[in-house]
C-alpha cells in the first residue's frame, strides 16, 4: 500500500469548491474530492498547529491531559511512523511547517527519513543585513515581535520563481521524492505546508486573480482580533481575503502538479490519498463574531498577539466558532471512481487508527480513534453525536447544531444554537441546562476515555 497524506495548515473548509465555494479556484482538490470520500463533519480535536499533529501521529491526548499541548514528542511517546516501521513500512515526512520539526519540537520521531523546506514563517535560516526592517502596516497591526518579522522579509526578499515560495518549494520535492521511490511496494509520505497559514503573500498573479489593481494598506500578518476594533476598514479586510484565496489557489495548484505525477507514475490505483487541515481561519464573516484570524481570547484592545506583546486585561473569551473548528478532509481510496459523501463526525484521532489500518496493523488499546475504511467502504457511521475539541484550559462539544464551551476557572459556559442563531452570537446556556448537561457529560466522557485525574476534569466549570 502506497500513501501519500497531504496536511494544509489554516485551510478553511468552505474555500474548497468541494464544499460549496464559488468564487476561489480550486479545480485540483474538486477533482479529487469527486473521487474520493469527503467528510461533511470533519472537526478538530486538540488546537492549535502542534498540538494537531500529535493528535494524528499519536492517536490520543498527550500524557495525563485530555489534549495534546505544544511541546515536543516524549520518547515513551509512540508516533505513527514508528508503528509503521515495525512492519518495515518506509515513511518520509517532507514539511515547510517549520515550528513542527524546530526549536525541540520534533514531528519527525520515527519517520524512515524527513526533509524541511527551510524559511516559513521567521525561521532564523538566513541573514542579510541589506533588508530593511519595514512596516507595511502600524507595527500593533502584525502579530509578530519585530525581530520575527524582520526574519520574514529576510526569508522572502530573494525570491525569483514559484518554487522559491513555500508551499510550491516542498510540493517540489515531494514530486522529486515520489519519482525516485514510487517503485517501492510499501510507503507512507506526509506532506506539510504552512500555507495557506500566514502570512498571506503568494506570489501577486495569485492575489490578482481575486483583487486586482489594490493600492491599500497589505495585510499579510495580521494581528489575530476584532478586526474593526483593530481599525481595518472593508476594503482592506476584502483584500487580505483575496491574499488567502491566492495562497489557497497557489495550494491547489501544486496539489495538482503532485496528483498528475502519481497518475504519470503508474501508481493512482494503487495510492490512498488525503487530503486535510489542523483547522480554519476567520475573516470576520457570518458566524465569526468579527474576528479574524483564529483567536479565543482577545485582549481590552480587541487584539491577541498584537507585536508578539500580551494581550491586555480585561480578557474577552469566545467559543471555537465553526469556521475554525470544521476542516476539510477527502480521501480517495485505490480503486475509486466516483465521489461519496460521508456525514459522520469525525477527528485527526481517528487518522491514526485509519492509517494503520490501511497498512493492516491493529489498532492498539491506547488509542482512542476508530478507522474510517468503513464509514467509506461499508457505510457505516461513526456513532458519535458530538466532537470534542480545544485546549486544557478549554474544552468542547461540537455538532452542526450545538457549541457548547467550557472554561477551566470560574469562567461561565457558553452553550449556542446554531439553528436558531447561525451566527453564534448569544449564549442560551440558562435556558436550556439540560441540553448543557448532556454536552458536558460528553465531554466529561471524553476525557475520561484518557484516564484523566477526576480533579483535573472537576476544574472545568459547568
Amino acid at each position: 500500500m502506497k500513501v501519500v497524506y497531504m496536511m494544509a495548515d489554516t485551510f478553511r473548509r468552505d474555500h474548497l469548491g468541494a464544499y460549496g465555494n464559488d468564487w476561489i479556484h480550486t479545480p485540483n482538490l474538486d477533482k479529487l474530492a469527486s473521487e474520493s470520500a469527503l467528510f461533511e463533519n470533519a472537526y478538530i480535536g486538540s488546537f492549535p498547529t502542534v498540538p494537531n499533529r500529535r493528535d494524528t501521529l499519536l492517536g490520543r491526548g498527550d500524557i495525563g491531559l485530555p489534549f495534546n499541548r505544544w511541546k515536543t514528542i516524549e520518547r515513551q511517546e509512540v508516533t505513527l511512523p514508528e508503528r509503521l516501521s515495525q512492519k518495515k513500512i518506509t515513511s518520509m515526512l517532507i514539511t515547510d511547517t517549520q515550528n513542527n520539526v524546530t526549536r525541540g519540537i520534533n514531528m519527525y520521531k520515527g519517520y524512515t527519513a524527513w526533509y524541511l523546506n527551510r524559511g516559513q514563517e521567521g525561521d532564523p535560516h538566513w541573514l542579510d543585513a541589506n533588508v530593511p526592517l519595514e512596516w507595511p502596516v502600524p507595527h500593533e497591526l502584525i502579530r509578530y515581535r519585530a525581530e520575527m518579522w524582520h526574519q520574514v522579509l529576510i526569508n522572502r526578499a530573494h525570491r525569483k520563481v514559484e518554487t522559491d515560495w513555500f508551499a510550491p518549494g516542498t510540493y517540489s520535492k515531494a514530486i522529486e521524492w515520489l519519482e525516485h521511490n514510487y517503485q517501492r511496494e510499501d510507503f507512507f509520505l506526509w506532506i506539510d505546508t504552512f500555507d495557506p497559514h500566514e502570512p498571506w503573500d503568494p506570489p501577486q498573479y495569485y492575489v490578482d486573480m481575486y483583487d486586482p489593481g489594490y493600492e491599500g494598506r497589505i495585510f499579510d500578518a495580521p494581528t489575530y482580533g476584532l478586526r474593526k476594533k483593530m481599525g481595518i476598514t472593508d476594503e482592506e479586510m476584502k483584500h487580505i481575503r483575496a491574499c488567502y484565496a491566492g495562497e489557497v489557489t497557489m495550494v491547489d495548484t501544486w496539489i495538482g502538479r503532485l496528483l498528475n505525477t502519481v497518475e504519470k507514475l503508474g501508481i493512482w490505483d494503487e495510492t490512498m490519498i488525503i487530503f486535510t487541515s489542523d483547522h480554519g481561519t476567520m475573516f470576520d464573516t457570518p458566524g465569526d463574531n468579527g474576528l479574524i484570524c483564529k483567536p479565543n481570547t482577545v485582549g481590552a484592545d480587541g487584539m491577541l498577539m498584537s507585536a508578539g506583546r500580551p494581550m491586555k486585561e480585561p480578557v474577552q473569551y469566545f467559543p471555537i466558532f465553526q469556521n475554525v473548528a470544521r476542516i476539510p478532509l477527502i480521501i480517495h481510496l485505490p480503486g475509486m471512481k466516483d465521489g461519496k459523501q460521508v456525514k459522520s463526525i469525525v477527528q485527526p484521532w481517528d487518522m491514526n487508527v485509519t492509517l494503520l489500518d490501511i497498512f493492516g496493523i491493529e489498532k492498539p488499546d491506547e488509542l482512542i480513534g476508530q478507522s474510517l475504511l468503513p464509514l467509506i467502504k461499508k457505510d457505516k457511521q461513526s456513532g458519535r453525536e458530538v466532537a470534542i475539541c480545544g485546549t486544557n484550559t478549554l474544552a468542547q462539544a461540537i455538532n452542526n447544531k450545538w457549541i457548547y464551551t467550557v472554561w477551566r476557572g470560574q469562567r461561565k459556559p457558553s452553550l449556542i444554537n446554531l439553528e436558531s442563531d447561525p451566527l453564534a452570537e448569544t449564549n442560551i446556556i440558562k435556558e436550556n441546562t439540560e441540553t448543557a448537561k448532556w454536552l458536558h457529560g460528553e465531554i466529561v466522557d471524553f476525557m475520561g476515555q484518557q484516564d484523566i485525574d477526576s480533579d483535573f476534569i472537576e476544574s472545568f466549570t459547568h
